[in-house]
């Protein structure tokens, strides 16, 4: 009794000592509770605050802005600016340097679109507030992207205005890079050479002044200002252009003559001009030939040929035995037009003073084409040195540029081991296995990726030769896009650009790559960027075809491919892509031309035989489309949409027991091809194997969703049996593909109809 008891007690114990710790938890959650409590009043009082704050900052900024609603607009210029940041400068991934300027060009266009501004450089009145913190901003992002205005794909009004929006912001030299980009583009408007003569007017760059009043000159010759300012400019030196000034001055019925304050504000200027020489010395005239070559080199680069022709002269004139100086003088006058002559006499004085004259006398001959004299001036230099890589290079180069293939093959095979140390003659091979590879696909219609792995490595070896060789690195991309590496070709491309930013083919290689990735607009922007360099080139149509053709612009197409042919007739990818839009435009005896042609001069190209088959076959000369198909098919027995076109010949002569045999093959050889089925199935509803012919057009429909024959057979077959659900069914799949097609509408409501029928009929179940 006594156990009982205190087993009793116990468990009393027990269960006291379990209620008290309930209990203590209980009060520990309800502090806890009450912790939380304090905590979310705080939150939400913290929340109201931030909230009412935040609305008076808006109503705040409503108030302030709401005389000038248009400076709300700002705040998408500066949305615009933090994505273009962040795609730039913030993303892991690498992108084109064409995506590049296309994300600066969009930030810089919706700068303008908040800045009005007219001709006559008065939109400094117009700039909004709030809006040059953005310009600023603008520019740090071009700075960051090494950017200038020659990348922004703007026009010669757009450059203008960014220039006055970067001049007023102080970003002087900004903004005069825009000003000679907008008088690059829109030559005729004096008033961005207004705006640069001030810049230049300000830096105390009277030299560059002169230029740009003489331009305005150009424009206006009869500009009383202008002329009066330029006057100032060149008094006390013999500048025949001071005595023409003061002449048209004087017809313009305006007396001037340097007054005693204009003297001495021209003596003060000079004394400027000489402080401002000791401070930034490439300001300073030169005294020395040595100077003058350097300043001439200078204005070479900036595209100055005239000025910088003056400078070298007075270098000459300096020292008439300074060989940089004649050799520098022959590349200015090979720059201008029809000078052939003078810079050829300036070459070989250059070379009588010991300067390496080969390549450039070559290339002097060549751009006034005389071929046979740029190959014989290289030829007698290689027999002196045979192991000059880069005359070696060259030559290949002239003879392939004339069309000598073998030979400009042979005179690199007969280079000496030392010679290919060196990266110009890997580049020349490169090409020729590229030039071997063009002629094989337009023999054939395919690469032989052979030769275009050889190319690779002869490009590979000359990068590895000269990493800073743009030339290499663009044969590298041209041939890692033969090859279907476009990842690779694009990284290939974005080097070549950054090392030869102004070669013409960059911008041509570019558009082949955008077209291989379905980029047509960036496509059609790159090709227009070539064709201010090329002229006559037949790429430029080229690509402009094919991204007609790809827009369903056919007739447009046909005329591009037309201008490719007049440049280069034996074009067989512009005469194929010509044949093609033809056809879809149903221009069908141009069409049968370009094949006929196509397959006389190229009978292995496959591809030609196959159009000429589809033309015959739309002209309804059914047994000449057999002919062709089976030609074909000798050929490449394996050949899908010849096997389906004889198949659909075979069912057109009414020979339908002929065409069971290549279609089962086309089948065999491709199970994924949708048109072999569609074609068997007809066959197969013609011999009344509605069951079978009913599963091939499935087939088809399952390999090509958008197949809306397929789908029509399929709903017609359904439509005809007694299961209106399947039609109806069946219809909706076609009204999925084209929404507006009539006869699918109608069977689709006939269908319904039948359903409802059906349904009436059928009594209901106990």
């Amino acid at each position: 009794m006594e156990q009982s008891t205190l087993t009793i007690l116990a468990l009393y114990g027990l269960f006291g000592i379990a209620l008290a710790t309930l209990w203590l938890r209980h009060q520990s959650v309800l502090r806890q509770r009450e912790q939380m409590q304090i905590r979310l009043g705080n939150l939400q009082g913290n929340l109201a605050n931030t909230s009412n704050r935040l609305d008076l900052l808006s109503r705040g900024v409503d108030t302030i802005l709401g005389e000038t609603p248009e400076v709300h607009e700002l705040l998408a210029v500066h949305k615009s600016l933090e994505s273009a940041e962040s795609l730039l400068f913030e993303q892991d991934v690498t992108i084109s340097s064409s995506e590049s300027c296309a994300i600066a060009t969009h930030a810089a266009r919706s700068i303008l679109s908040n800045y009005q501004s007219d001709s006559e450089d008065k939109g400094r009145e117009n700039i909004l507030p709030g809006i040059i913190p953005l310009v600023l901003r603008l520019d740090a992002i071009l700075t960051e992207a090494e950017m200038k205005s020659e990348d922004l794909e703007l026009n010669g009004e757009e450059q203008r205005c960014l220039g006055e929006l970067f001049h007023e912001a102080g970003k002087s030299s900004r903004a005069a890079d825009f000003y000679r980009r907008a008088h690059t583009l829109s030559p005729e408007g004096p008033s961005v050479l207004y705006s640069l003569a001030s810049i230049q007017r300000d830096e105390g760059d009277l030299d560059t002044l002169d230029r740009t009043l003489e331009r305005l000159l150009a424009i206006d010759p009869d500009d009383i200002e202008v002329l009066k300012e330029q006057a100032i400019l060149l008094f006390g030196s013999e500048d025949i252009r001071l005595n023409r000034n003061t002449r048209r001055l004087e017809a313009l019925g305006e007396d001037f003559e340097i007054s005693t304050d204009q003297m001495s504000l021209n003596n003060i200027s000079g004394r400027a001009s000489d402080v401002q020489s000791a401070i930034n010395p490439h300001l300073k005239e030169p005294l020395t030939a040595e100077g003058w070559v350097t300043k001439s080199a200078k204005l070479f680069q900036l595209g100055e040929i005239g000025t910088a022709l003056e400078s070298i002269e007075k270098a000459l004139y300096l020292d008439p035995t300074s060989s940089e100086a004649w050799l520098l003088k022959a590349k200015l006058l090979a720059a201008g037009d029809e000078r052939t002559k003078e810079a050829l006499q300036a070459v070989r004085r250059a070379a009588a003073l010991g300067e390496y004259t080969v390549l450039l006398e070559s290339e002097i001959l060549e751009n006034d084409g005389k071929l046979d004299s740029a190959r014989a001036v290289l030829e007698e230099w290689l027999e002196k040195t045979p192991s000059d890589a880069e005359a070696r290079g060259r030559l290949s180069l002239v003879l392939f540029r004339a069309g000598a293939i073998d030979w400009a093959t042979k005179v690199l095979h007969e280079a000496p081991v030392e010679a290919w140390e060196s990266a110009s003659l890997h580049i020349m091979e490169g090409r020729l296995h590229l030039l071997a590879a063009d002629e094989y696909r337009d023999r054939t219609g395919d690469h032989d990726h052979i030769i275009l792995l050889d190319a690779t490595i002869s490009f590979d070896s000359a990068i590895e030769k000269d990493r800073e060789s743009g030339l290499a690195w663009l044969g590298r991309s041209r041939a890692l896009r033969y090859q279907g590496s476009l990842k690779e070709a694009e990284v290939a491309l974005v080097r070549a650009r950054r090392l030869i930013p102004e070669h013409p083919s960059i911008s041509l290689e570019e558009a082949h790559l955008c077209l291989e990735t379905g980029k047509l607009d960036q496509a059609n922007a790159l090709v227009s960027e070539a064709s201010t360099n090329l002229q006559n080139h037949s790429s430029i149509p080229f690509i402009r075809g094919i991204i007609a053709a790809r827009q369903g612009r056919f007739i447009e197409a046909q005329t591009f491919f037309s201008k490719v042919l007049l440049i280069q007739e034996n074009h067989i990818r512009a005469r194929l892509n010509r044949c093609s839009a033809a056809l879809l435009a149903n221009d069908l005896p141009t069409a049968l031309d370009d094949a006929d042609y196509l397959v006389e001069n190229v009978p292995e190209l496959n591809l030609a035989r196959q159009r000429r088959s589809e033309i015959l076959m739309n002209l309804g000369d059914w047994g000449a489309a057999e002919i062709e198909l089976r030609t074909l098919l000798s050929n490449q027995p394996e050949h899908i949409m010849g096997l389906v076109h004889l198949g659909t010949c075979m069912i057109a002569m009414d020979k339908a027991e002929q065409a069971e045999k290549p279609l089962n093959d086309a089948i065999r050889y491709d199970p994924k091809h949708s048109d072999a089925w569609y074609q068997r199935g007809l066959l197969y509803l013609d011999f009344g194997r509605v069951e079978e012919a009913k599963s091939d057009f499935e087939a088809a429909a399952k390999h090509d969703t958008k197949h809306i024959d397929a789908r029509l057979r399929i709903a017609a077959i359904l439509h005809e049996g007694e299961d209106a659900n399947a039609a109806v069914t069946a219809w909706r799949k076609v009204l999925d593909i084209d929404p507006e097609h009539r006869l699918a509408r109608r069977r689709l409501q006939e269908s319904s109809d039948r359903q409802k029928t059906i349904k009436v009929r059928v009594p209901p179940k106990d």
